[in-house]
């Protein structure tokens, strides 16, 4: 019985917290250099997230500005995109994630599937966490058997969520095999 649980746990485990990984595996639009998004003769929609979602076509550049002193040359504060993080002292860097995308559905696309594999990675994560919690619990249980069923309840309800993870993408592929291309 013991056996059979720790198969099917581990089991679970690997679907539901590789389904993203697996289903995102293929190439990636990200043909552009962080030079190219303050290029005028660049075509496509540009993006700049200030906190990094990561994901699969991530481009990550420096936002590069001179500090300023006064408040005449707040409004001359004019900042570059760079790959590299430039100067020491006289200007300021912070690291910024940048999307291009051919149209506008093609942006939403992008954010949906950067979202989703965000989620589908945290929910994993806590789902594993909840198992292990609840399998330690048994065992410092003591015997008791109403901690043994309220835990028993939980890792039930863990896999039943990482099941769920799993048919998600797995949906969502079977739907649009590029979702996560």
């Amino acid at each position: 019985m013991i056996k059979k649980i720790t198969a099917t746990i581990g089991l679970f485990m690997f679907m539901g917290l590789l389904a993203p990984a697996i289903f995102a595996q293929g190439t990636t639009s990200s043909s552009f250099s962080c030079s190219d998004v303050q290029n005028s003769q660049s075509s496509g929609i540009y993006v700049i997230l200030e906190e990094p979602l990561g994901g699969p076509d991530a481009v990550y550049c420096f936002r590069v500005c001179p500090k300023v002193t006064d408040k005449k040359s707040i409004l001359m504060n004019v900042c570059d995109i760079k790959d590299k993080c430039e100067g020491t002292g006289e200007y300021s860097c912070q690291r910024i994630q940048v999307i291009k995308a051919d149209s506008g559905s093609d942006l939403i696309f992008k954010y949906v599937r950067m979202i989703y594999l965000w989620a589908a990675g945290t929910i994993g994560i806590i789902a594993v966490f909840t198992l292990v919690y609840s399998g330690i619990g048994i065992s410092a249980s003591g015997g008791d058997s109403g901690k043994i069923d309220i835990f028993k309840n939980r890792i039930m309800q863990s896999l039943v969520g990482l099941v769920v993870l799993f048919l998600s993408g797995l949906i969502l592929y079977t739907i649009n095999p590029t979702f996560f291309v």
